[in-house]
């Protein structure tokens, strides 16, 4: 028999974060935390977008509040992926604005938030 690849063109990228936690109650916290984080500072830069006021990069607040929890190295890398998703979605519409949207893209979206487990389960 032989081994063959099948391979399967994708039309549309999906990007997410998804992270199953099992039988610890420690990384159950931390992965709540983390997501906390993250919508913490999208939830201050939707308002900033929605009322057209500037905000910061880099929201050392938030960075303080949970730094002790999640880990200095996570609550950097959270607040980075966040202004990577900021920064992508402003440059999307700077291109949608001038009307040189890539054609793949039909619409452009405000960075979303991470949903918490309680409201994500399967009711089986």
């Amino acid at each position: 028999m032989k081994n063959t690849l099948k391979l399967r063109k994708v039309s549309e990228m999906e990007r997410s974060n998804t992270f199953i936690v099992k039988n610890d109650p420690r990384l159950r916290i931390l992965a709540e935390n983390c997501s906390r984080l993250w919508n913490e500072v999208n939830f201050e830069r939707r308002q900033a977008y929605i009322r057209y006021r500037r905000f910061e990069w880099y929201p050392k607040h938030l960075y303080e509040k949970y730094a002790p929890i999640t880990g200095s190295a996570t609550a950097q890398q959270i607040i980075n992926k966040n202004n990577e998703a900021w920064r992508s979605f402003l440059a999307l519409k700077r291109l949608e604005a001038k009307g040189k949207l890539p054609l793949h893209i039909t619409k452009v979206s405000i960075p979303r938030y991470w949903k918490r487990q309680e409201r994500t389960k399967d009711n089986r």
